[in-house]
């Protein structure tokens, strides 16, 4: 019974495992699918831009949920791995003529192996000390693709990414290419949703608030992490893969390792342990900076650019000063303030 509605009970186990649990819920959710397709045919090019970042963003965002949220893998290397699902993605439709839809899988599968491979070391680190080898990867990731088969990537030059085609049908307009993605993002915001609630997706949980504890109830300590790792790393690749070949361009410096701060930070901006914290932190941090490339050069202006440093640097600024408030003020992040709102509602008129 507990988050339900008052006077709403469950009487059937399928009831209890629903995601969508009542009518007002299934009413909301059609009502936001129908506003999701229908406010694009009425928005310009750049706010269908800004909503197919936030998608590719969401997408990897639901990724490193699964490794910090849900089992406490401290990860510093994320953009790599969504820069490895690009890539593979790019490799296989430049050379090989792969069409998209098969490419796309595949980068997520090939950020996934990759992720195995580099897991087995990391996984055996906790805490803080897992920084290092995932930060390595994002280095070894680059030294990949400029060095070790620069004659496949054309290193530095980086490689071009071929529209998506289904069907005859090309996805080369922002429109068309926002419906791509917001499929997409429904698709595996649905898939990590059921998951955090499996079999693996309990065991993660367990090693997150106890890793001891979880070893001797007989979770395989080694094994869940692994896959937690690859299922995380997995996500990445996809997001990966869908804004690379949205931007249609892409090489190393396109995936810096700031933004693997960036994906940790605003994880706990947008809640730990919560899939709609990875939905929050990926709309809040891409509308952030938004804001933020839009207000620097006002700001430049009214300086006349006496403080040119520091409004070059703002973007920095701001995201360090956000996560830091967040931290002091709202540890568990927007998602805990959405759950303190759903339940002030659904108490009503017994909110006492």
């Amino acid at each position: 019974m507990k988050g339900r509605p008052c006077g709403v009970f469950d009487v059937r186990y399928s009831q209890d495992k629903a995601i969508l649990r009542t009518k007002m819920h299934w009413a909301l959710f059609i009502l936001f699918l129908i506003f999701l397709f229908t406010i694009p045919l009425f928005l310009g090019g750049h706010v269908l831009s800004l909503g197919i970042i936030i998608g590719t963003t969401m997408i990897a965002m639901f990724g490193i949920q699964i490794m910090i949220g849900y089992t406490y893998q401290i990860t510093l290397g994320h953009a790599g791995f969504v820069g490895f699902g690009a890539y593979v993605s790019a490799l296989l439709m430049h050379h090989l003529g792969l069409n998209f839809f098969f490419a796309l899988p595949v980068a997520g599968l090939g950020a996934a192996l990759y992720g195995l491979i580099i897991g087995t070391s990391t996984v055996r680190c906790k805490g803080l000390y897992m920084v290092i080898p995932t930060i390595s990867a994002h280095f070894i990731f680059f030294y990949l693709v400029n060095e070790v088969f620069k004659k496949w990537t054309f290193g530095s030059e980086g490689i071009e990414c071929a529209t998506p085609v289904l069907f005859g049908f090309a996805f080369n307009t922002d429109l068309r290419y926002f419906y791509l993605v917001a499929v997409i993002t429904l698709i595996m915001g649905l898939l990590v949703k059921n998951l955090v609630r499996t079999k693996a997706g309990r065991a993660f949980v367990a090693i997150r608030d106890n890793d001891i504890a979880a070893e001797v109830m007989g979770i395989n300590i080694f094994r869940y992490k692994l896959l937690s790792f690859a299922i995380g790393n997995f996500c990445a690749g996809i997001g990966g893969a869908l804004w690379g070949h949205y931007v249609t361009y892409i090489n190393t410096e396109f995936f810096p390792i700031l933004d693997s701060v960036y994906y940790a930070a605003f994880c706990i901006v947008g809640g730990l342990g919560s899939i709609m914290g990875a939905v929050f932190a990926a709309v809040f941090w891409r509308i952030l900076g938004e804001g933020v490339n839009y207000i620097a050069p006002l700001l430049d202006n009214i300086l006349g650019g006496t403080a040119g440093n520091v409004v070059s640097s703002m973007g920095l600024i701001t995201f360090a000063v956000v996560t830091i408030l967040f931290l002091i003020f709202e540890p568990r992040g927007i998602a805990h303030r959405w759950e303190l709102f759903k339940q002030s509602y659904r108490l009503h008129p017994f909110n006492y």
